[in-house]
């Protein structure tokens, strides 16, 4: 069955490469969604796709494609499948849960919950953007081969 792993990925980490990592080996296939807007997103969607890309390389199984629009119209359009989620906590938890009332509300959507692996749950994508913005090096928190893309896309809203 086909997994989709959807979000703003603004940037993509390395705590959703790991996500990325465990559903490829669970089902097979995921596709990493990235949503055109989400309210608020500081890079265009061609660098948050960028990102991804560079971030899941060499990933079996693994793709990532951009989308527009509410995610549950993009989920029926896909076809069987169920929705990927990470969750760092109890508060993660807590709006996964109700996201995810939502979307099964809207398009039968089912979903799989991972939670993230403890060395993993500090990094957010908050914490990867301000890193960037003020230089800092992004190891532990940032593909290595998008590492510098990361830097030079977000090392502006530092300035």
């Amino acid at each position: 069955m086909k997994a989709i792993f959807a979000g703003a990925f603004d940037p993509f980490t390395l705590g959703h490469r790991d996500i990325c990592e465990r559903a490829s080996r669970i089902f097979g296939n995921v596709t990493v969604a990235v949503a055109e807007s989400t309210g608020k997103n500081t890079v265009s969607l061609e660098k948050r796709v960028d990102i991804a890309r560079l971030s899941v390389d060499g990933i079996a199984g693994v793709d990532v494609e951009p989308f527009r629009g509410l995610l549950s119209d993009y989920i029926k359009k896909s076809g069987e499948c169920v929705l990927v989620r990470g969750v760092r906590g109890t508060n993660d938890f807590e709006y996964e849960r109700d996201r995810l009332r939502v979307y099964s509300s809207l398009c039968g959507a089912d979903a799989v919950l991972l939670v993230t692996k403890p060395e993993l749950e500090h990094v957010s994508s908050t914490v990867v953007r301000e890193l960037a913005a003020l230089g800092s090096p992004l190891d532990g928190y940032a593909a290595a081969k998008a590492k510098d893309v990361i830097k030079s896309v977000y090392r502006k809203f530092g300035e």
